[in-house]
């Protein structure tokens, strides 16, 4: 008998109690609301807090307080709310924040197929529904929940190119990136979780030797695509966004191994990016997962 999926926290009525804030609430009194709603969260989501507080200590190199945990915990909340506004039809605005990067991120706008790489960082999910706005026929690939209304109303108000591909925990995506790529879809995937990952390999992050997601270079080799990270950072005015975007990997004709290793020199570029800018935003990064289990190597591997 296959477990039911696995589940948002919070309770069953919860998005739709967020949605009323969002709709009716003066934006001080919503905001209060939030706040109180993430410091319960932080209080009784113990596995998540020391997650947070493992790569708050990572990331800024120094001990992590409780309080700075608690303003990562806020920031996932607004940034849930956001999407929630979004959901309900308010307009999100996707700035490139430098010529640099809307020339990396000039391959988004033309007609190429590709696979689009993210990470969990700021308002990064929303680059999927822009995407599929540009005539681009665009396949994010989520964990299935059994509460997800943030992503539904976000796909209701999608156009027709955004396809969600939902899948069970411990399941392979090859499968079915393989069948989206032959129908001419863009699969986007966020490259910072191990979990539906079925390639790895060790990279410089955080200041450790970590295991990091591999398959979207082992597509690009394959079906000969190129690849493109972004990442979308709040901006100053609601549902504003500044895109920043990493130069991207063109698949060259050569050996597998040359292959390999030039695809791995260059998400060994994107991490340092990453690093960079995490550096500069630490509160922006919501994955949420213990890095000790999850990236770091086994003593063997070392």
């Amino acid at each position: 008998m296959s477990s039911a999926p696995p589940r948002n926290p919070g309770p069953s009525w919860g998005f739709d109690f967020l949605q009323l804030l969002n709709r009716f609430c003066p934006a001080p009194l919503r905001d209060g609301f939030t706040a109180i709603g993430s410091s319960v969260a932080w209080a009784f989501m113990p596995k998540e807090r020391a997650a947070s507080m493992e790569y708050l200590s990572a990331v800024t190199g120094k001990p992590c307080s409780k309080l700075y945990s608690l303003k990562h915990f806020a920031n996932f909340t607004a940034l849930m709310m956001a999407k929630l506004r979004a959901g309900d039809g308010k307009s999100v605005t996707l700035d490139w924040a430098s010529s640099e990067d809307a020339e990396n991120g000039a391959i988004l706008f033309s007609d190429q197929q590709l696979l689009l790489g993210t990470f969990h960082v700021g308002g990064s999910e929303f680059l999927g529904f822009h995407n599929s706005a540009l005539n681009r026929k665009v396949a994010m690939i989520r964990q299935r929940r059994n509460n997800s209304g943030d992503i539904d109303r976000l796909v209701e108000r999608s156009s027709g190119n955004l396809k969600i591909i939902w899948v069970d925990p411990g399941d392979s995506v090859v499968f079915a990136l393989r069948d989206l790529i032959a129908e001419g879809y863009s699969p986007a995937l966020q490259c910072d979780r191990l979990e539906h990952s079925s390639k790895s390999a060790v990279f410089d992050f955080l200041g450790r030797q970590r295991r990091m997601p591999f398959t979207i270079y082992r597509l690009a080799l394959l079906y000969e695509l190129p690849v493109c990270f972004c990442v979308a950072l709040p901006g100053e005015k609601d549902l504003h966004y500044q895109v920043k975007a990493f130069s991207p990997f063109y698949p060259v004709k050569a050996e597998k191994s040359d292959q390999l290793k030039a695809a791995e020199t260059h998400f060994q570029g994107v991490l340092h990016w990453l690093e960079q800018i995490l550096a500069q935003h630490p509160l922006l990064w919501f994955n949420f997962m213990p890095l000790s289990s999850s990236m770091e190597l086994t003593e063997k591997e070392l």
